[in-house]
């Protein structure tokens, strides 16, 4: 299930490490409405969890040194496998009417504005074309903390690995299923998220079958998927 939530947001000039902001709504909409999902998700911070998330500022403006010029307005697009997770989003959105991040001295104030329900899709075929709507991560297999692009040694490698992972916790999955990922068009993006990492936005195909394609269009591709990454549009 996709909803779009916009958000009014201040000031209209925020850090490039802005991810950790909206890391903090989507935790507050979750706590606010169902603390023992929340407490599930957040007492093991390295537990998978069923969601992706992006963020697109429609009034972008470019940037002020460190800063980004975003303007007065972001539209959050969430996307997950569980129906109770994006009714809890939903109507953890009706219910904060307010919500302030900080950081040392910095901030980012957040008042809901409106809220859309996507219709589902169904994927029923093993192929599909893929659009980045947030930054793909993957990581290196032997080192957590390394960050790979495409052709990049161990990229393939660790981009497998993670999605076998998502499907043994959320399919029940544990075979060893076909999963072939080609990059058709592809651009480095450096990320400020706790530290700067290198991270991929592009156009891809994936073959698998249906049932992995639908859990990738779910709850994203890559690591740090519920951090605001990995989320994917269906474009063919």
């Amino acid at each position: 299930m996709r909803i779009t939530l916009d958000y009014e947001i201040t000031p209209n000039v925020i850090p490039k490490n802005y991810g950790r902001g909206f890391i903090s709504l989507i935790k507050k909409l979750i706590e606010e409405t169902n603390p023992m999902l929340f407490n599930d998700y957040y007492n093991d911070q390295h537990k998978l969890k069923p969601f992706t998330f992006g963020t697109y500022f429609p009034q972008l403006r470019g940037n002020q040194s460190d800063k980004l010029k975003v303007g007065e307005i972001v539209k959050v697009n969430f996307s997950t496998s569980s129906i109770q997770l994006a009714t809890n989003i939903y109507n953890g959105f009706l219910k904060v009417k307010e919500h302030t991040w900080r950081n040392n001295n910095t901030s980012i104030n957040f008042k809901p504005v409106r809220a859309f329900l996507l219709p589902n899709r169904k994927i029923d075929k093993e192929e599909i074309v893929v659009k980045t709507l947030s930054p793909l991560l993957v990581n290196n297999l032997g080192d957590s903390n390394k960050f790979l692009l495409p052709g990049e040694e161990g990229f393939l490698e660790g981009l497998e690995f993670s999605v076998h992972e998502c499907a043994k916790e959320f399919l029940n999955d544990t075979s060893t299923f076909n999963f072939e990922f080609e990059v058709i068009d592809w651009r480095r993006v450096v990320l400020y998220h706790y530290k700067k990492m290198p991270a991929t936005k592009g156009i891809f195909k994936i073959k698998s079958k249906p049932e992995i394609l639908q859990m990738i269009y779910d709850i994203g591709l890559g690591v740090h998927r519920s951090q605001g990454f990995g989320m994917m549009e269906v474009i063919k």
